[in-house]
C-alpha cells in the first residue's frame, strides 16, 4: 500500500464527495499506512455527510475495535443495527466478540444467540459461541457446536483445529488425525489455516507418542508462520534490554512519583511457563479476581513507535498520571468489586521497573519453568505476529536469555517484590509453592488454591483446556521426548 494510492483516493473523494466507496477505501488505506488519526477523520466526514449509511457505521465500528476502543465500537455497531443494516447477524456476532473481550459473558452469549436466531446457518456466530463455552469450561457443549459446524461445512477447518486442541488423540489411527491430514490435502486452504492445521496435527501426534512426526509437523507450521511474523533481530533485542538496564536504576526509581498505593498483582514471565496456571491458583482464593491478559500497558507502552524505554528518561508528570490512573479506571470498570485483580501478561516483564514506580504496593509473580520445556512449548504454539522470535528455536532461546538478564535486574532492584513461581516444583508438590505464593501476597491460606481446576473461571489463553484438568506432570520434562532434536538448543541455553 503506497502514498500514491492514498493520493489517488483523495482525488476521487474530492471529485465525488458523496460516493461512499471512495471514502471507505481511503479509510482502509490510511489505516494500513499507519495513519489512524487521518483514517478516523475520514470515517467521521463520511458519517457526517451520509449519517443514514449503515455500512459506514459498521466499518467504523470495526476500525474502533482494532484501535482498542471497544465501548465506542459497540455503540457504532448498534447504530448500524438501528439503521437496518443488511446481514445483521454479522454485526451481532462482532458485538458478541467485543463483549467477550470486555468480560461480559452473558451479553456476549445473548448477542451470539440473537445472531443465530436471525440466521441459524451463520457459522461465525456458532463458532464464537462454541469458543465462549469452551473458555467458560463447558467443553462438551463447545465440542457439540464445533462438530455441528463441521457437519454443516466440512471445510471449516477452524472448528476441526479447536477440536484437535481440546481432545487427546488416542492413537495414530484416531479419526481426528485422519481429518487433519485430509484438511492439509485440500488445495483451497489458505496459508494461515494450513499453518494452524500443521500445529494441530503436531499436537495430535504428540498426544499418541509419535514424536518425530509431531516435531516435523510443528516445523512445517513454524516455517509457514515465518512468512507472517516480524523478523527477529537479536542485536536489537540485546540493545533494548541494555537500554532498560541503564535507565531503570535505583536512582530513577527513587525520583519517580507514585500514582497510587493500591495493591496490584502482575503475573509475568516467558510465554508457556505456567502463567495461566498460577493465575488460576490465585483466582481460587476468595480475595483474588483473575483479570486475564489485560492489554492496557502493552498497548500504551510497548506499541510500535512508542520508543520504550527512551520515552521515560524524562518523565512527563501529566502523561505518567494519565497512564497509571487510566489503568485503575479500567480495572474498576472491568472488575467492579474486585478486591485484588491479577494482570497476566507474559510479555510485560520489560515494564516491571516502571510499574513498580507507579504502584509502590504492586507485587510481581514471575513464572519459571525448565528452559528447555519453555522454549519447546513456545515453538509448539502458534502465535500472532507480535512474537517475532516464536517460530525459530534459536531465536526463542536467545529471547529467553534476554528475559533472564532482565529478571535478574528486577530481582535486585525490586528486592522483595518479585516472586519466582516454579511450575515444575508446583506440579511435583503444590502445597509448599502455594503457601509461599500466598504468603508473598499477604493472603491467608485457602485450600481451594491447591485445585484451581475446580474453580477456574473463564480462561482466554492457549492453556484453556489444561487449566480444567487436575494438576498433572506430563508437561514437566516434556523436552526429553525431543532430546535428539533439541541437542543444539541445550548448548545455547
Amino acid at each position: 500500500m503506497s502514498a500514491g494510492a492514498e493520493q489517488l483516493l483523495r482525488d476521487l473523494v474530492a471529485k465525488e464527495p458523496d460516493q461512499p466507496a471512495h471514502r471507505l477505501q481511503l479509510t482502509a488505506v490510511l489505516e494500513r499506512l499507519g495513519k489512524p488519526a487521518e483514517s478516523e477523520e475520514c470515517y467521521r466526514e463520511l458519517i457526517e455527510r451520509l449519517p443514514e449509511l449503515p455500512v459506514a457505521r459498521f466499518n467504523y465500528a470495526c476500525f474502533l475495535r482494532r484501535q482498542g476502543r471497544l465501548e465506542e465500537a459497540l455503540e457504532s455497531h448498534q447504530k448500524a443495527l438501528d439503521l437496518n443494516i443488511d446481514q445483521p447477524e454479522e454485526v451481532l456476532s462482532n458485538m458478541g466478540v467485543i463483549h467477550t473481550e470486555l468480560r461480559r459473558d452473558d451479553l456476549a452469549q445473548t448477542c451470539l444467540q440473537q445472531a443465530l436466531s436471525i440466521n441459524p446457518t451463520y457459522i461465525p456466530a456458532r463458532f464464537n459461541l462454541a469458543l465462549l463455552h469452551e473458555e467458560r469450561g463447558d467443553l462438551p457443549l463447545a465440542l457439540k457446536l464445533y462438530e455441528a459446524i463441521l457437519e454443516q461445512n466440512p471445510a471449516y477447518v477452524d472448528a476441526l483445529i479447536r477440536i484437535a486442541h481440546a481432545r487427546r488423540a488416542a492413537s495414530p489411527d484416531d479419526p481426528m488425525i485422519r481429518q487433519l491430514r485430509r484438511g492439509l490435502r485440500r488445495s483451497n486452504v489458505d496459508a494461515l489455516a494450513r499453518e494452524s492445521l500443521h500445529f494441530a496435527l503436531g499436537k495430535a501426534l504428540d498426544d499418541c507418542g509419535r514424536y518425530d512426526e509431531a516435531f516435523a509437523q510443528y516445523g512445517l507450521g513454524n516455517r509457514l508462520g515465518a512468512a507472517r511474523l516480524l523478523r527477529y533481530d537479536p542485536r536489537a533485542e540485546e540493545d533494548r534490554v541494555e537500554r532498560i538496564l541503564k535507565l531503570f536504576t535505583a536512582d530513577w526509581l527513587a525520583n519517580a512519583a507514585p500514582v497510587s498505593d493500591r495493591p496490584l498483582v502482575f503475573v509475568t514471565g516467558m510465554f508457556r511457563s505456567g502463567s495461566t496456571l498460577f493465575e488460576q491458583v490465585l483466582a481460587a482464593h476468595p480475595g483474588v479476581t483473575a483479570g486475564g491478559e489485560i492489554e492496557y500497558f502493552v498497548r500504551e507502552l510497548l506499541r510500535p513507535g512508542s520508543r520504550f524505554p527512551e520515552s521515560f528518561e524524562s518523565l512527563d508528570p501529566e502523561e505518567w498520571q494519565r497512564i497509571g490512573l487510566g489503568y485503575l479506571r479500567y480495572l474498576d470498570r472491568a472488575f467492579p468489586g474486585g478486591l485484588l485483580v491479577t494482570n497476566k501478561r507474559p510479555d510485560m516483564f520489560p515494564l516491571l521497573g516502571l510499574l513498580a514506580a507507579m504502584f509502590p504496593n504492586a507485587r510481581f509473580v514471575n513464572t519459571v519453568r525448565d528452559g528447555r520445556d519453555t522454549c519447546l512449548s513456545i515453538w509448539f504454539q502458534q502465535f500472532d505476529g507480535r512474537l517475532a522470535y516464536a517460530n525459530e528455536l534459536a531465536a526463542i532461546a536467545h529471547h529467553y536469555r534476554q528475559y533472564r538478564r532482565l529478571m535478574a535486574h528486577w530481582r535486585k532492584l525490586l528486592a522483595g517484590r518479585v516472586f519466582d513461581a516454579d511450575y515444575d516444583a508446583f506440579v511435583t508438590d503444590p502445597r509448599p509453592v502455594v503457601a509461599q505464593l500466598l504468603g508473598f501476597l499477604s493472603l491467608e491460606w485457602h485450600e481451594d488454591c491447591l485445585a484451581p481446576e475446580r474453580t477456574a473461571g473463564r480462561v482466554r489463553t492457549a492453556s484453556v483446556g489444561q487449566v480444567r484438568e487436575p494438576v498433572y506432570r506430563r508437561s514437566s520434562g516434556r523436552w526429553r521426548n525431543y532430546a535428539k532434536q533439541l541437542a543444539g538448543l541445550e548448548r545455547v541455553l
